[in-house]
């Protein structure tokens, strides 16, 4: 009976050193796959900047966001940095946009600088900022 053991076991050995690697490889899809591989849902984000004291739309003025691009597993994190300036309506756009937290930076001259997170939860959302005038010189 000794000898019919050995062979089995012989074989066994050759075939599971197919087996793990596979089952390694099939054990790391699986962890990646939420991460790596899932689909980002994106958006435009609108945004509309006016005068805070007159209500006017205000020209020109410099937009910056931010949002962290979540790397999975295999790949490290990246702050994403968009920019963009608002036109004669004070409108102003970002076409691909992960739903989530994203920083807002608005610049303008004789404006404050306005600076805020927001989360990102519809389509086409809209944000509304109010500038400040700077306070006066003493």
């Amino acid at each position: 009976m000794e000898g019919v053991g050995v062979p089995m076991l012989q074989t066994f050995w050759k075939q599971s050193r197919l087996i793990k690697p596979a089952l390694l490889v099939a054990a790391l899809a699986a962890l990646m796959t939420p991460a790596a591989f899932a689909a980002v849902q994106t958006t435009t984000v609108h945004v509309l900047v006016k005068d805070a004291a007159t209500g006017q739309p205000v020209y020109q003025a410099r937009l910056t966001l931010r949002f962290r691009n979540h790397g999975g597993l295999l790949h490290r994190s990246k702050i994403i940095s968009y920019t963009a300036k608002t036109d004669k309506d004070g409108k102003g756009q970002f076409p691909v946009v992960p739903l989530g937290t994203v920083t807002l930076m608005v610049t303008a001259p004789d404006h404050r600088t306005f600076g805020k997170e927001f989360v990102i939860t519809k389509q086409n959302q809209l944000i509304e900022v109010e500038l400040q005038k700077p306070h006066p010189v003493l």
